[in-house]
């Protein structure tokens, strides 16, 4: 009998060890599947990112820019507005600012307002302190930052955005913030946005494209990669418009002003030896405004 009831100890013991262990692996599984407190709440990177619960159909955010989590609210930023959701009693406010596209069920959210005064006191501080901030003390860009609002960088999608309109107005590459006006090199245009204005300009150029700054023998030198290069490009300035923004198209370099050149030749050094399968060719090492005119 006493035999029988060791057994029965011994078996118990075990099963309560299985459990424990499953317990933990689940828990350490629900810790690092989720970006968020709340277990099954999750983000999903696909074509700017979801913010779903469970389900990647169950959408909370669509066109997620960027997110964060403070005391049990998810504040996140979208190319239609911003929004705050309460993952303990699931209320949502949204403040929208232009139409949303199909797939967001805007009818699921409780609260959609246009105000950004429609946020609670507590709601607003997180937003000003966290997001809203002066571009001096802007958080590292990797993190995701407003800049000064409506320009928002997004580490997600790697672009500036303007969120009074939802527009993508760059991919950031090399970038630089002088005299409350940004800069961004890419290969193949060069942006600049007054930030106290909203004014932005662009400047394209073929010559600005990665092909021509690669080395010798490189896959880039291929007639294949120029012409997509070139097409997407193309597609970039048609693209740009169509959109709302005030976007002053350069069509000389000449235009920028001798201090813009001074940041953009820095930067446009950087975004080319920053790359090891790249070098400045003589053609470039004269200068820009030469090398572009």
């Amino acid at each position: 009998m006493r035999t029988g009831k060791n057994s029965k100890k011994w078996l118990e013991r075990i099963v309560l060890s299985c459990l424990i262990v499953v317990g933990i692996i689940f828990g350490g599984w629900l810790f690092f599947a989720t970006n968020f407190m709340h277990p099954f709440i999750h983000y999903l990177d696909l074509r700017g990112g979801i913010i779903y619960y469970k389900e990647p159909t169950n959408i909370i955010a669509s066109n997620v820019l960027g997110f964060d989590e403070v005391r049990g609210k998810i504040y996140y930023i979208t190319t239609n507005g911003i929004g705050v959701y309460n993952e303990l009693n699931n209320d949502h406010v949204f403040i929208l600012h232009k139409e949303p596209p199909n797939e967001i069920r805007i009818n699921d959210i409780t609260n959609v307002y246009p105000e950004f005064s429609r946020f609670s006191d507590s709601e607003q501080e997180v937003w000003k302190s966290k997001f809203y901030a002066d571009f001096r003390k802007r958080i590292p860009i990797e993190e995701g930052n407003i800049i000064r609002f409506p320009f928002f960088f997004s580490y997600e999608t790697r672009g500036i955005y303007n969120l009074a309109t939802g527009s993508k107005l760059s991919k950031i590459d090399t970038y630089k913030i002088s005299n409350n006006i940004f800069y961004n090199v890419d290969f193949g245009s060069i942006t600049k946005i007054d930030l106290e204005t909203g004014t932005v300009w662009k400047y394209y150029s073929d010559k600005l494209l990665l092909y021509n700054f690669s080395s010798e023998n490189s896959e880039l030198n291929t007639s294949s990669f120029k012409i997509y290069e070139e097409a997407e490009l193309t597609k970039e300035q048609n693209k740009d418009k169509m959109l709302k923004d005030k976007i002053i198209v350069l069509n000389h370099y000449s235009q920028f002003s001798k201090e813009d050149k001074e940041v953009i030749e820095e930067l446009f050094v950087k975004l080319v030896t920053a790359r090891d399968s790249m070098s400045l060719k003589p053609e470039h090492k004269m200068g820009l405004e030469n090398y572009l005119e």
